[in-house]
């Protein structure tokens, strides 16, 4: 009974340890998004300076770092993220835009403080990436689902990033097909 009392207490320890969001990753976030809109987009040659706050964004709501690349020396870009994601055993697929049930499960899963995307790539590799966060599911008038609360940033066209609202947000409704959700193993 002793030993049995031992085991649930450091399963519970360890289990804790696993992963918890940012506890305050809503303002963070926001912190993030002001950043992000002072950036300077760069019409210069090679990467965006504001791509940054795409791969940025994830410690700043989950306090974990896998995308940003070491070997690089910054942040992944979002055809790098697809690349990681295909590659890695830390993350896996829940499934796609339109399958209710991995809705549902990124909302529950970023409601309990795991890290959950969702992430679109077309064929010549330009993209978007989008974090799932706390909240509440939301009929989606275009999607005809219900969507999970979502957080973007779009490099693109800025005016458009947003914390707090629907993912339907992020994708319109030909794109559904292509949305891949995902979320970090612990």
């Amino acid at each position: 009974m002793k030993a049995g009392f031992i085991l649930l207490l450091l399963f519970c320890f360890y289990g804790a340890q696993a992963q918890q969001a940012n506890k305050n990753w809503q303002q963070d976030l926001n912190k993030h998004l002001e950043q992000f809109m002072a950036c300077e987009q760069g019409s210069a040659p090679g990467i965006n300076p504001c791509n940054r706050f795409i791969g940025g964004a994830l410690p700043a709501i989950y306090n974990i770092n896998d995308f940003y690349s070491a070997a690089l020396g910054r942040h992944m870009l979002v055809s790098e993220i697809a690349a990681y994601l295909n590659s890695t055993s830390s993350w896996r697929m829940l499934g796609r835009g339109y399958d209710q049930k991995a809705l549902s499960q990124a909302q529950e899963l970023a409601n309990a403080g795991k890290a959950v995307i969702a992430i679109y790539l077309n064929a010549e590799g330009i993209g978007h990436v989008s974090y799932i966060v706390p909240g509440e599911l939301k009929l989606s008038g275009t999607w005809g689902f219900r969507v999970p609360n979502s957080a973007s940033f779009f490099i693109t066209d800025p005016q458009r990033s947003y914390v707090g609202k629907s993912l339907s947000y992020a994708y319109e409704r030909p794109l559904l097909n292509g949305v891949l959700l995902y979320t970090r193993n612990y």
